[in-house]
């Protein structure tokens, strides 16, 4: 069976990246760069810190011909079209994506430091389905 290709595209309003190539041959994790694991072009680690490390998962459905989204518990939320998939910290049901949904991984966070609030410091990663 031939892969599905799942293209990460920047928006204006989103922490940058380089757009991103991913084939979904078995679904793929979503999530924020660790050590062992750095961003690339053929894969779905971002350096960014709204990111949960296991923030979601992407696959496509061969059976149903359809590309699918989870939240896998992150803190910051996944969304699709500014409709968020979950409440709180619980994974979400799988969430069918359509050519063109706007895909939203973490909110903007405010950071408390000793010398007090600093906003706007995280961004969020926008990708275009």
């Amino acid at each position: 069976m031939p892969s599905a290709l799942a293209v990460f595209t920047c928006r204006p309003n989103s922490h940058p990246f380089q757009e991103r190539h991913v084939y979904l041959d078995e679904p793929v994790k979503i999530g924020r760069s660790v050590a062992r694991c750095r961003p690339a072009q053929n894969n779905a680690t971002f350096d960014c810190k709204v990111l949960s490390r296991n923030h979601a998962l992407i696959w496509f459905d061969h059976k149903t011909g359809k590309f699918y989204l989870q939240d896998t518990k992150s803190s910051n939320g996944t969304f699709i079209n500014s409709q968020r998939l979950s409440r709180g910290s619980e994974e979400s049901p799988p969430c069918e994506i359509l050519s063109g949904d706007i895909i939203q991984f973490g909110v903007d966070v405010t950071e408390n430091t000793r010398k007090g609030k600093r906003e706007g410091e995280r961004r969020d990663v926008f990708c275009s389905a």
